[in-house]
């Protein structure tokens, strides 16, 4: 084979996997985005059920502390005997509704802090995933720049992590 005709393989060769790289790192910059897309999404979410909860521990904290006042109220009118009777029985009715509905808001506000957890614990492997997609295409680039396979290899194994991690977090939306 004439020198020309093997000098124009090889860089057709070498323009090939110079496109596979390059096309390598716009999948994973594409994946990158909406990684950190949906780990924003998830921070934010946490943020606003923690916001919901801690509402909610606050409206918990209120009508306990109505409870107390009422009962409180209850025992001073029922000092003045029968002339208190009837407000200490009104008094007593208003503590027990306000007793009556803390488990409720209780309930509320612990169902809001395990839905922050959840959304935590999503964006940690989202944010996880966002740094083996940001180290994917750094290992492209330097590839490219090395005209070395192996860092595009080695990209190739941190972007099947990140894409592990992205699914992991992603299933995790649906439950």
């Amino acid at each position: 084979m004439e020198p020309e005709k093997l000098r124009e393989i090889t860089e057709h060769a070498e323009r090939r996997n110079e496109k596979a790289i390059g096309l390598t790192t716009a999948i994973f910059a594409v994946l990158l985005a909406v990684t950190t897309m949906l780990g924003h999404r998830d921070h934010t979410a946490e943020v606003l059920w923690q916001t919901r909860a801690a509402d909610q521990w606050s409206y918990y904290q209120a009508k306990n502390i109505r409870r107390h006042m009422y009962e409180a109220d209850r025992q001073l009118a029922g000092l003045r005997g029968r002339v208190g009777a009837a407000v200490s029985a009104r008094f007593q009715a208003l503590a027990a509704h306000e007793q009556a509905g803390l488990q409720k808001v209780r309930a509320r506000a612990e169902k809001y802090e395990a839905a922050s957890a959840q959304a935590e614990h999503r964006a940690d492997r989202f944010d996880l995933a966002e740094i083996f997609f940001e180290l994917s295409v750094v290992l492209c680039s330097i590839a490219l720049l090395a005209e070395s396979r192996l860092y595009w290899r080695i990209s190739l194994v941190s972007g099947a992590v990140g894409l592990v991690l992205l699914a992991y977090a992603g299933l995790q939306l649906f439950h």
